[in-house]
């Protein structure tokens, strides 16, 4: 293993996070301990709960605490702004009110819950063995389309997880759908982000799960490097302060063994190079 290697982790929840527990200070205090050499607060901003949960208070507190503490731990790992904009899709003005209101490093995006029949609760608390095979089958299709329509709509830096349902799908249900059956819906989510310069994340939590897998699947990186993709991010999508950096060395193994040399951090929404 590489000891010079720059581990950087984009992708990782503090206890401003409705589902984290963490302080950032713990959470740096991981990473130092596991010789990454930055990190990025992503935290929650669930766009369908925007004013229920009063997100815009929420993402404050998450930006003071991670801008404080980042003063604390200069020198010793680097703490970067940044956020995870959920379904923002669902209400446009709500996410640009968020975007304006804060100055990011990294903005992330991604579908938590789709708009599916009477499905619209976080597809994390969906029992997807309730399902007949055809609606599974279109929720799938639908979320897909709603993560290509985020694309489209929100400005983001980094698109999250891509094959996110699937670890409940095929890891806390077992269903076993493959991935691979809806190429022609994520080869255009591929276009469109490589178009867009929108870096694509491998979330390496699915493989400390009964996923046993990264998110997406290995064969979607290699149709993303085939199609001339190269912005790649890396994620824990930590929300436990001992899992931030989880996953990062075997991704870059993962990286290692298509060819590829470097991945990306970003800073003040700028992607900056790691090489491997």
């Amino acid at each position: 293993m590489n000891t010079n290697i720059q581990l950087c982790d984009m992708h990782i929840h503090s206890r401003n996070s409705h589902d984290a527990k963490s302080s950032v200070s713990e959470i740096a205090r991981i990473c130092i301990e596991k010789g990454i050499s930055r990190f990025a607060v992503t935290d929650h901003c669930d766009v369908e709960y925007f004013v229920r949960d009063n997100v815009p208070g929420v993402i404050k507190n998450s930006v003071e605490e991670t801008e404080n503490t980042a003063k604390d731990f200069v020198g010793k790992v680097e703490i970067l702004r940044g956020i995870e904009i959920g379904e923002g899709i669902w209400n446009a003005a709500h996410t640009a009110e968020i975007l304006a209101s804060h100055r990011y490093d990294v903005v992330i995006s991604s579908v938590h819950a789709v708009r599916y029949k009477n499905y619209s609760d976080p597809y994390a608390q969906l029992d997807f063995s309730a399902l007949s095979e055809q609606e599974l089958d279109g929720f799938i299709n639908k979320y897909f389309d709603e993560l290509y329509e985020m694309l489209h709509t929100v400005p983001c830096d980094i698109m999250a997880h891509l094959t996110c349902p699937f670890r409940y799908i095929n890891g806390k249900y077992a269903l076993g759908k493959n991935t691979y059956d809806y190429r022609e819906k994520i080869l255009p989510i591929l276009e469109y982000a490589i178009k867009s310069s929108v870096a694509m994340e491998i979330n390496t939590s699915g493989i400390y799960s009964a996923l046993g897998d990264f998110m997406p699947d290995e064969w979607v990186l290699k149709d993303f490097l085939k199609m001339g993709g190269h912005l790649i991010t890396l994620g824990s999508d930590a929300h436990i302060a001992q899992n931030a950096g989880g996953g990062l060395h075997e991704a870059i193994e993962l990286l290692k063994k298509h060819g590829v040399n470097k991945y990306y951090y970003y800073k003040e929404r700028k992607p900056v190079e790691c090489r491997i």
